[in-house]
């Protein structure tokens, strides 16, 4: 089990105004995954057993989560969890400006790498908007992302940034995560036009890739339904519903329309019946915006 599928959809349940199915899923993801003052990234399903680590956008998920249903029902109660949850995170795996992957409970060390993906700007600037101190902090963490940005032959954002080294990662992009990067710029109204045209290429096209180097060259040139729904979220935060719309309809595209099939009306492979949390939860979450 994992804190991300936990967090995709308790945000989908948020959205939905589903708030008895949200306060009950809420409960079981505390039961399974806290860890005190973060979550667990993953539950072996087979011993129970859960990870030592956390991973820092899968909490920051889980907050947002409860601060979209404290607004959308005005609840004291759960404003004061998500702002806990969050004060709680800034004693393990965000320090001061620094967003990092994971928090290590049993050998209480954190990470010396941040991915600019966990970096959820929206989020983040909410919690710390609270002090002039901390208000230092977001700025300082939207610079890092900014200056992540790789160029406008390629605009997109290096995949992380190294603590010890002061430098930005060069391993291949990880194309969920480079998107969820621009997500949280749109999101914040910061998105490069250079980034919306290169997105809108690749919806044109149908070829949104699994893998870039930093260079822009394609390095698995298998997709992923997660990625198109990812696309989608980021033309409905730019408030853009045509490229919103044909991103939509390639996700569409996977849903599996044979009833005879165990998993009908998934998004998935038929072949192996196989159905990713990921793409099924972010397609859910998409078809809200």
């Amino acid at each position: 089990m994992l804190s991300e599928s936990s967090g995709l959809w308790l945000e989908y349940l948020a959205q939905t105004h589903q708030n008895k199915a949200f306060r009950e899923f809420y409960k079981n993801t505390k039961k399974y995954f806290d860890q005190g003052r973060q979550f667990s990234y993953r539950i072996d399903g087979k011993t129970k057993k859960k990870s030592d680590v956390n991973a820092t956008l899968d909490d920051l998920r889980i907050i947002r989560a409860l601060q979209i249903y404290a607004q959308n029902n005005n609840s004291k109660k759960y404003r004061h969890e998500a702002a806990e949850r969050f004060a709680m995170l800034q004693t393990t795996s965000i320090q001061k400006a620094r967003v990092l992957n994971f928090y290590d409970v049993r050998t209480k060390k954190a990470s010396n790498e941040s991915s600019l993906a966990y970096y959820d700007l929206a989020t983040l600037k909410y919690f710390e908007s609270v002090s002039k101190k901390e208000r230092g902090y977001y700025r300082e963490q939207l610079k890092l992302v900014e200056k992540g940005y790789l160029g406008d032959i390629f605009p997109l954002y290096a995949p992380s940034y190294n603590w010890k080294t002061n430098q930005y990662g060069t391993k291949n992009l990880n194309t969920s995560e480079a998107l969820i990067t621009v997500l949280h710029l749109a999101e914040i109204g910061k998105m490069k036009p250079e980034t919306v045209s290169w997105l809108k290429m690749q919806i044109d096209n149908k070829k949104l890739y699994n893998s870039y180097t930093t260079a822009g060259a394609i390095e698995d040139h298998n997709q992923s339904t997660g990625n198109y729904a990812i696309a989608a979220m980021i033309f409905a935060r730019n408030g853009d519903r045509k490229y919103y719309q044909k991103a939509m309809n390639l996700v569409w595209d996977d849903q599996v329309r044979n009833k005879n099939s165990k998993i009908y009306g998934a998004l998935g492979d038929t072949k192996d019946n196989d159905a990713y949390s990921f793409n099924n939860l972010l397609a859910l979450l998409t078809s809200q915006y």
